[in-house]
């Protein structure tokens, strides 16, 4: 399995990278959470109703973690936890819940250390970090979506 990109080139002038070229990340499908239970309950003995029923309350206790600021760590996949977006105070008396204007998910993805064999000058081993969920991904150029304006679908030269 690859993961698809489609290439963009920078057009903001004045950036160092103007007229550069990059690639950005293409999503080929959502994938809904009754589809998920449905592959989970092929490759397990559990049902399908029985898996649909577990992913769901799944989401409903990482809400009930996250909005009780705890951390949430599901082995395999990642960490979540909430973070916010304040506004300064002038002191520390100043500061409170009315300077909260923002909250998002972060989310940490789930590594594992990879050795390389070698040892650091510090004596440490030496390796990187991968993650989990795209250990030996590789890339792929996606394919062209073609759009053309015509209003004679008829003329096949168009």
């Amino acid at each position: 399995m690859s993961i698809r990109y489609r290439k963009y080139q920078e057009k903001r002038e004045g950036n160092k990278n103007y007229g550069k070229w990059y690639g950005r990340a293409v999503h080929l499908n959502n994938v809904s959470t009754k589809e998920l239970a449905e592959e989970i309950a092929h490759a397990t003995t559990a049902t399908y109703a029985d898996t649909l029923a577990v992913l769901n309350e799944l989401s409903v206790a990482l809400r009930r973690h996250l909005l009780n600021s705890d951390r949430v760590e599901i082995e395999g996949l990642g960490a979540f936890k909430v973070g916010i977006r304040t506004v300064a105070a002038a002191t520390s008396a100043d500061f409170g819940a009315q300077n909260v204007k923002g909250y998002k998910v972060l989310y940490q993805p789930f590594k594992r250390f990879v050795g390389n064999g070698q040892v650091t000058d510090k004596n440490r081993r030496a390796g990187s970090y991968v993650m989990y969920l795209l250990e030996g991904v590789t890339a792929k150029e996606a394919p062209k979506n073609v759009v053309v304006d015509s209003k004679d679908v008829s003329d096949p030269k168009v």
